[in-house]
């Protein structure tokens, strides 16, 4: 049997077939996801848009070339899994279509609106269920900003993930357990959104959606789609999970005590335990849901493989400003790591901590370069260092748990930004003090939406 999974990434969506007997991935396909439609002077602000019919039809594109690519076993295809970004916010209309762009993780526009969000909701203590504390770019304070501004439409509420799977099954929006805790709405002791927390916001509960279990049933793909992409009209579309979970699952690293590493534009560190712990805040650990009624400990740096990105946008302006040639963003970050590669582990002293983006518990924190002198003032040791930074911001956060009494037994990679990257699955192995192991193939949130779909809907 082929089951197939959907990766709505901020950057890619990525496509592919898992052979659920074989254990192995037949198809594969990705595209840029070229749907951010925030206006220059929004995003300036720090808004992020997504426009949700572009996301689609990347999507759908994605998935066509796979079945392309199948052939004749294409009507092997029993289901598809959905999985993606966390956090934001999609609006689907009755007919579900978009009413409005989406509202990624990326978003800040409810920054400033936190502090009070958290006094209205009853302080700190009414998130204690959460697993988390708000955060701007969380779908309850995004609603909360939008409410307060009488622009929030009057449409289905659900995360992005959530949206493309009412989309292809067209059917009404569900949410699962690990998607629904990412809006800071959501009781993951009691599986339930919070009543109480949503009546003292005075938020609207019935733009929520239903929760059912990861992976669940939620209807079959919808028959003009099936014709289009070539599948049987069989196909089960099976609930969206977070891609979060859906890469542990697809590392296989699913058993309590197995750490986890997943760095792609943002990075965490997470380890999956079988009782619900409450949230470490004051250390930046998040708890999270998932799938069988577990649960993990998590840490999240905002920005992750997006820190060397930001670099290689940096060496190019400086080209620009001396009238060179820019290469192409590939050829630049493979001279990035050459360069790199030269410089011993510590960078001479030189340490750099990569968070440009803040921090979700420390949100006014900016990134930090110490230990700086004559010798170390060098491309190369900036390079890294940011690359040994990226380790060590997701190394505090293990420290907190080790120190709580959790402590990891092995530890798993995933993510594009660490398979990619030598040097940084070397960094994250002297930070972690044990030998990391790489699923045998890629993608691995996109295979955990396969994985999970089949187990779900055998």
């Amino acid at each position: 049997m082929l089951s197939l999974g959907l990766d709505i990434g901020t950057t890619t969506i990525t496509a592919l077939a898992f052979d659920v007997v074989a254990m192995r991935v037949v198809a594969h396909a990705a595209a840029l996801n070229d749907a951010a439609c925030t206006p220059a002077d929004k995003r300036a602000e720090g808004w992020a848009e997504l426009d949700l019919d572009r996301a689609f039809d990347v999507a759908l594109h994605a998935l066509k070339q796979v079945v392309a690519d199948l052939g004749s076993h294409a009507g092997r295809v029993h289901t598809i899994g959905v999985t993606g970004q966390m956090h934001g916010v999609a609006f689907l209309g009755r007919d579900l279509r978009p009413v409005r762009p989406a509202i990624t993780w990326q978003d800040h526009r409810a920054q400033d609106m936190i502090p009070e969000f958290i006094v209205r909701a009853g302080g700190e203590g009414a998130f204690a269920n959460m697993g988390c504390l708000p955060a701007a770019g969380y779908l309850g304070p995004t609603l909360y900003w939008l409410r307060r501004r009488d622009a929030l439409p009057d449409a289905y509420a659900c995360c992005i993930p959530d949206a493309i799977a009412a989309m292809l099954a067209a059917q009404p929006p569900v949410s699962d357990p690990t998607l629904a805790a990412s809006t800071g709405l959501f009781d993951i002791l009691h599986h339930r959104w919070d009543e109480a927390l949503l009546n003292a916001l005075e938020m609207p509960a019935h733009l929520l959606p239903p929760v059912v279990e990861s992976g669940a049933r939620v209807g079959h793909l919808q028959t003009g789609l099936a014709q289009r992409l070539g599948l049987p009209d069989h196909v089960v579309v099976g609930a969206a999970l977070g891609d979060h979970q859906a890469s542990l699952i697809g590392s296989r690293c699913d058993v309590p005590g197995q750490l986890h590493i997943n760095i792609g534009t943002s990075g965490q560190v997470s380890l999956v335990v079988n009782h619900f712990a409450p949230a470490m805040a004051e250390h930046g650990i998040e708890t999270r849901p998932f799938p069988g009624r577990r649960f993990i400990l998590t840490g999240a740096a905002l920005c992750g493989g997006d820190a060397l990105a930001l670099l290689r946008r940096f060496f190019a302006d400086a080209l620009v400003i001396f009238g060179a040639h820019v290469p192409d963003g590939d050829t630049m970050f493979a001279a990035m790591l050459t360069a790199a590669a030269g410089i011993p582990p510590g960078a001479d002293g030189l340490r750099i901590w990569p968070t440009f983006d803040g921090a979700r518990h420390r949100p006014g924190s900016s990134a930090a370069f110490t230990g700086l002198r004559r010798a170390n003032f060098t491309p190369a040791h900036v390079i890294h260092a940011t690359i040994e930074g990226i380790a060590d911001e997701l190394g505090a956060f293990y420290d907190a748990m080790h120190e709580a009494g959790f402590a990891g037994r092995s530890l798993a990679g995933a993510g594009n930004a660490l398979r990619r990257n030598a040097l940084l699955r070397q960094a994250v192995e002297r930070r972690f003090g044990m030998p990391l192991h790489m699923p045998p193939w890629e993608a691995e949130a996109a295979v955990g939406a396969a994985i999970l779909a089949a187990r779900l809907n055998p």
